[in-house]
């Protein structure tokens, strides 16, 4: 059939059209949205910088060490703590 104009990789959707899905999908909200407002959004999603990139690495980290603590209490606590009786309380 040919490929999509956009992309050049998939097949387009039939002989007298231009895009395959996708691209059609993506063309299609580019003119019921703004071009512009749609480009800062997916800027702001799929781009990352230096700085973006090191603080998700170490949120990323931080989660590790919190659930290897809470793992270590969890196996801390495999017995019940000893306590005393309530019938030695109330006598």
């Amino acid at each position: 059939m040919g490929l999509c104009s956009f992309c050049e990789i998939y097949e387009r959707e039939s002989y007298w059209k231009s895009y395959c899905k996708e691209c059609a999908d993506l063309r299609r909200l580019l003119i019921i949205h703004d071009s512009k407002t749609c480009i800062s959004i997916l800027k702001r999603v799929l781009l990352r910088n230096e700085i973006q990139i090191d603080h998700k690495v170490q949120m990323e980290l931080k989660k590790k060490v919190v659930k290897e603590v809470e793992s270590n209490d969890i196996k801390d606590y495999d017995k019940t703590p000893l306590t005393r009786s309530k019938s030695k309380i109330t006598s």
